[in-house]
């Protein structure tokens, strides 16, 4: 397992988190580290750059991720003997996971003082997996410290989460996020501040918007349910069909486009350059009831482009019914 280096910085250059950092940096200099943390927040704030930090500065020999002793260089190559990630086997951890684990934690760290594990989708632990990982958090094996990650404390047992020191972290503002994207990730001015807009304090969606090419097939995606030609909502239809991994995110992006139209509508925020045409006011909140049905149909078996054909149509005969009905019949909008 391999650790990118745009996860792994100093304390100093991590930003938006600084309550956070404040009590890991103290628990750091008293010698007080809990055997046990559960990071919870919204995706893309930063919750598994504080951990994988914190583990540097735990593995380095001059405890200041110096990056230059001989473990912080294993450590920044995901060569660290004593580190170790449980990630999801398919779609979860597995009891079977834990019980690998557990036969490791048997063992004396390898070159470090401590054993460092982290889970960075801790609420895909099965009910199997948690309790038996519940043995480990509550008679911890010496010299071990865990990072379990979660979008919220309910998202796993309440006997979990009571075995961890509980660190809240928050959406980042849109300043922040704007300020990054343009200073450490080389965005134009414009698109960060599109993106900041549309990432609802997340860092790393607004990356992920960017680098996949999501936006221009929002784009694709207004054009057809707008000028609702058969020819082009086929051709989309077959698009979102094909996503796969990315069709989640990019259904996220319609619904924070079509919020952004209505927030600029009540004059509560401004619309994005970026952004494709603006959706007639009345089509929004029918149109967000009639694209939220995707993730139900993601959870199960059906035929995703006839879903999406239908769904395509449906949106552009609410776009044509709403647009005429916003003119009034002197050929103006109505107020």
């Amino acid at each position: 397992m391999s650790v990118s280096p745009l996860k792994v910085l100093p304390f100093d250059q991590i930003l938006g988190q600084e309550r956070a950092l404040t009590i890991l940096s103290r628990a750091l200099e008293g010698g007080r580290v809990s055997h046990a943390y559960l990071f919870v927040g919204p995706e893309g704030v930063g919750r598994e750059t504080v951990a994988l930090s914190f583990f540097w500065y735990l593995v380095c020999e001059k405890k200041q991720a110096c990056g230059e002793c001989r473990p912080c260089l294993k450590f920044l190559k995901g060569l660290h003997p004593d580190f170790h990630i449980l990630e999801p086997s398919g779609k979860s951890i597995k009891i079977e996971q834990i019980r690998n684990l557990e036969a490791k934690l048997q063992l004396h760290p390898v070159e470090s003082k401590y054993r460092l594990i982290l889970l960075p989708a801790a609420e895909t632990l099965t009910r199997e997996a948690a309790n038996a990982l519940l043995k480990s958090l509550e008679e911890p094996p010496p010299q071990t410290i865990f990072v379990l990650i979660a979008q919220t404390p309910e998202s796993l047992l309440p006997t979990i989460v009571s075995r961890c020191q509980l660190l809240r972290f928050r959406p980042l503002p849109p300043s922040l996020i704007e300020k990054l994207l343009t200073s450490r990730f080389d965005k134009l001015p414009e698109e960060a501040k599109g993106l900041a807009l549309l990432c609802e304090g997340s860092i790393g969606r607004a990356l992920r918007l960017s680098e996949k090419g999501l936006l221009e097939e929002l784009h694709r995606f207004t054009v057809a349910v707008s000028k609702a030609e058969p020819a082009q909502i086929v051709t989309m239809a077959e698009t979102l069909a094909g996503l796969k991994d990315d069709l989640a995110l990019l259904v996220e992006l319609i619904l924070l486009w079509l919020r952004q139209a209505l927030l600029s509508y009540l004059g509560l925020g401004d619309y994005p350059k970026m952004l494709p045409l603006r959706p007639p006011k009345d089509f929004i909140i029918p149109a967000c009831g009639e694209i939220e049905k995707t993730f139900q149909v993601l959870e199960g078996n059906l035929n995703l482009e006839l879903f999406f054909l239908k769904l395509l149509n449906t949106l552009a005969r609410l776009w044509q019914e709403t647009e005429q009905a916003e003119v009034s019949p002197g050929g103006t909008r109505a107020a």
